[in-house]
């Protein structure tokens, strides 16, 4: 089965905040299906990747909503996050690998303070890494031959991230918009790959859940779980085509430093992918993620797109 680069989340994805959330997500909704799925190489692979997601819009449940209908303390106007990640996988065996992620936030956010009638704009913007990623993955060599395989992924979200960055004015931002959560989350993981000899291209799909072990400071983010399926399509020499679909379920932010009723979320979304392999070890790529369902707790902001670009390079 022909493989293509990682898509892969990153980091801090969940938020919350006072009265109207700062935001749905800080990163895209699909996952590393490649991870999932794909054999396992010996040797070393490296892989960046960029990705751009902005947050403008306020939803309460399905529906849309004017911040200037919103009565609360502050009313959050827009984020707008830039985030790099840089992957490390390394086959130390022909069934198993471990793998390392960490992720670099670019992060805009701004909400508008209300204070004895008063509109007070306050802003945030800061260049911090988040949080890092160790996993570990298996996939057993004897079914490389067959029609379909799958693999199992286990790991951990690491509390490498900020959680007590300022603004200029030397306010601390909510904790949902810090670049680190300060827990500890296990990450878990399964995919299934079917590619018969009878039809173009392959069929893939996964399922992983991500849980925080832990609370920090008053705060304890929400648990998320996704189910990812597409199909890969060769369309002409090195490139290929993947239609994938998603659906990601996030449970609400705990603790006295969380804001309950205004976080977690379902959302389903359609991502459609262009992969091009450069060469035998170099592929670049590209992904924009389309919502289609979006369906938040309380009052959150939302985005209507994110985009992706990446490369993945085999060293060995």
């Amino acid at each position: 089965m022909k493989t293509l680069p990682a898509l892969v989340l990153a980091g801090c994805c969940v938020s919350a905040g006072a009265h109207a959330s700062c935001g749905a997500a800080f990163c895209s909704a699909s996952n590393d299906w490649l991870s999932l799925t794909q054999g396992v190489t010996q040797g070393w692979r490296v892989w960046g990747q960029m990705e751009y997601l902005k947050q403008d819009q306020l939803k309460t449940g399905t529906k849309k909503i004017d911040g200037n209908t919103v009565s609360s303390h502050h009313v959050e106007t827009k984020t707008v996050n830039r985030n790099a990640l840089l992957g490390l996988e390394v086959g130390f065996s022909p069934e198993w690998s471990a793998g390392l992620v960490l992720p670099y936030s670019n992060r805009d956010h701004l909400h508008i303070h209300h204070h004895h009638g008063a509109q007070i704009p306050e802003a945030w913007r800061f260049d911090e890494i988040g949080d890092a990623r160790v996993t570990l993955r298996h996939r057993p060599a004897a079914q490389h031959a067959s029609e379909t395989s799958w693999s199992l992924q286990g790991g951990l979200k690491l509390p490498t991230g900020k959680i007590d960055v300022r603004n200029a004015e030397g306010d601390e931002a909510e904790r949902s918009v810090q670049p680190g959560s300060g827990t500890t989350d296990l990450l878990l993981g399964g995919g299934l790959a079917y590619a018969p000899m009878s039809m173009t291209g392959s069929l893939f799909t996964n399922l992983t859940l991500q849980a925080p072990l832990n609370q920090r400071d008053g705060y304890r983010p929400g648990w998320r779980a996704s189910v990812q399926a597409g199909w890969q399509i060769p369309v002409g020499g090195k490139l290929d085509l993947i239609l994938q679909g998603t659906l990601l379920h996030v449970g609400r932010d705990r603790g006295a430093n969380a804001e309950p009723d205004d976080s977690g979320r379902t959302e389903v979304a359609l991502v459609p992918a262009l992969s091009y392999a450069w060469s035998r070890k170099l592929s670049v790529y590209g992904q924009l993620e389309l919502p289609v369902y979006q369906n938040v707790n309380g009052i959150q902001l939302t985005h209507d797109y994110a985009v992706s670009l990446g490369l993945s390079l085999t060293l060995n």
